[in-house]
């Protein structure tokens, strides 16, 4: 029998740079990013973990994002900047889709999962956006929420190529 790890907080994040796989920051000094996926439990991880989120975002290219005018508050102080783009909701749904069937999963506030899903940016001071500023996004990142945050898979959606 197929013994499980500990269970482990996870997110999903969308980002303007790259990270690399054991990247360590702060909890309160991530990078700007964008969350497809907020946190969740599962008690299977490493590369089940990462070919799910690979092939769940696999299709996308670059996301297109646009910021709406008003930030605003959620639990743990945090300052949030929805966004808008034809792709988050339906790549959130098909990182749902994959994660919610892997061992162990629970959503910790299911509440903003699948219809409840709302997209936003977590405001860090290094980013500034304006009402209607359109931002691509190229990066996934996949973060293990400790004490310290922790990348543990990293990916580029792949880009168009010239002249297609």
């Amino acid at each position: 029998m197929k013994e499980l790890t500990p269970p482990q907080l996870f997110v999903v994040v969308a980002l303007f740079r790259p990270v690399g796989i054991g990247t360590s920051f702060d909890r309160r000094q991530w990078p700007a990013h964008v969350t497809l996926a907020s946190n969740f439990v599962v008690t299977e991880h490493g590369d089940r973990l990462a070919r799910a989120v690979s092939e769940a975002c696999a299709a996308y290219r670059p996301l297109s994002v646009r910021f709406a005018a008003v930030p605003c508050s959620v639990a743990m102080r945090l300052s949030l900047q929805l966004v808008d783009s034809a792709d988050l909701p339906e790549m959130h749904e098909r990182l749902a889709d994959v994660l919610e069937v892997m061992p162990g999963f629970v959503a910790t506030d299911p509440d903003y999962w699948r219809a409840g899903y709302r997209p936003h940016m977590t405001q860090v001071p290094t980013v500034t956006v304006r009402d209607g500023d359109i931002k691509q996004m190229a990066y996934i990142a996949v973060a293990a929420l400790n004490e310290n945050t922790t990348v543990t898979t990293a990916l580029a959606l792949s880009h168009e190529s010239e002249g297609a």
